[in-house]
């Protein structure tokens, strides 16, 4: 009994809903005004900043609150979180609204930021790991303006860093129901207020080229899994393959009109009288894998394929900045998606923070100052040397 009433007051601290009540004394239901939403963001936007205030410091309170709350009533671990949660329920569905209040992602960043402080004091996150992830979240937020995008960027990124250091850690199953709802609620305001649009004619025709790059993966395993010998025969047969259909459009007029006129979504408008991209990528990668250590070779060939992915879609996105017929956006998107591979790959492989970083950088300014040669080609080149010479003099 103890225990159910533990999460039922958790569920009535949640269910209090500081943005209704000053709503009220407006004469208004803040449900019913700005984003419909009895939070902290459409007090300050409807009712100003000294409602907000107090609302921001209870909604982020409440969870952690219904927490150390039950602690003391139960004792018992697996209680309290439920209890936090619990608040959160209260918060989205309060019984005496009929059950229709707020999202409840300040109560569950509140939670999320307490379990944070236990990672952080009992050594499982370093401080130069938090420094990392507030860059990563600095960058992002800079790019987008969109809080949604970036939790929905940097939380996994978050998800990753804990549980690799502490796999059996207890608050996991709990922090990871928290970073889930959140993301859950970031994606669901992501496509009701249409933060993401993307007008570009060409990535519209040509997106499952963005989709298809991640799969250039299987050559990174089969490299790490097996031989060096045995992932330059695939990606080396997969480049033949695309440089003779390319040839193919070169030389013969029927084949290049059809591909360029039926198969409109293979080749773009600009590839019809060169080497396609896709060519240019495979021939990168095949040259990397052979001629850089393997370390090396990893880390240029990931930044090269998701460095290109997050640069292609933010630049698009959010670009607003235009330097040299790219973006300051894009470039610093790039960036990023370099530098959260680089901490994958920092505790996977094991690499110098310093090389990655090193090559992370490089990666980011070729792509940025590419000089009318395709990026794919010279980003892991560049990246890779960069890395390599480093390594000859530090390491």
């Amino acid at each position: 009994m103890v225990y159910v009433i533990s999460i039922v007051v958790g569920y009535l601290m949640g269910s209090i809903l500081p943005a209704y009540f000053f709503g009220r004394l407006y004469h208004l239901d803040i449900r019913r005004v700005g984003t419909g939403n009895a939070g902290t963001v459409n007090v300050y936007h409807t009712l100003g900043l000294i409602p907000a205030i107090p609302t921001a410091i209870y909604d982020a309170s409440k969870g952690v609150l219904a927490i150390l709350i039950s602690q003391r009533l139960t004792a018992n671990f697996v209680c309290a979180q439920l209890s936090g949660l619990a608040a959160i329920a209260g918060h989205v569905l309060p019984f005496y609204l009929g059950f229709r209040g707020g999202q409840g992602v300040a109560c569950a960043t509140g939670i999320m930021l307490y379990y944070l402080m236990h990672y952080l004091t009992g050594g499982v996150l370093s401080l130069y790991e938090v420094g990392f992830l507030f860059v990563v979240v600095a960058i992002f937020t800079y790019i987008t303006r969109q809080g949604e995008l970036v939790s929905m960027i940097v939380l996994p990124l978050l998800c990753y860093m804990l549980f690799s250091h502490a796999q059996h850690d207890p608050h996991n199953p709990f922090l990871l129901t928290v970073i889930a709802y959140i993301i859950g609620v970031g994606v669901y305001n992501t496509v009701k207020r249409g933060l993401v649009k993307i007008t570009d004619e060409t990535l519209k025709r040509h997106w499952w080229r963005v989709a298809a790059r991640p799969g250039a993966l299987t050559f990174i395993v089969i490299y790490l899994r097996n031989t060096q010998h045995m992932a330059l025969q695939l990606i080396g047969c997969v480049a033949i393959f695309f440089i003779l259909m390319d040839i193919v459009r070169f030389v013969h007029r029927r084949t290049s009109m059809f591909l360029s006129e039926r198969i409109k979504l293979l080749f773009k408008r600009t590839e019809y009288r060169k080497f396609s991209s896709m060519t240019v990528f495979l021939v990168a990668g095949f040259i990397t894998l052979l001629v850089f250590p393997k370390p090396i070779a990893v880390a240029a060939f990931t930044y090269l394929i998701f460095g290109d992915i997050f640069g292609k879609l933010f630049g698009l996105m959010f670009g607003r900045h235009k330097i040299r017929g790219k973006t300051l956006e894009g470039t610093l998107a790039y960036w990023g998606g370099a530098l959260i591979c680089a901490y994958v790959l920092y505790n996977t492989l094991h690499i110098s923070p310093l090389l990655l970083g090193v090559g992370a950088t490089g990666a980011a300014v070729t792509e940025l100052l590419s000089f009318n040669v395709d990026d794919n080609f010279t980003v892991p080149l560049v990246s890779g040397t960069l890395m390599r010479v480093i390594d000859m003099f530090v390491g």
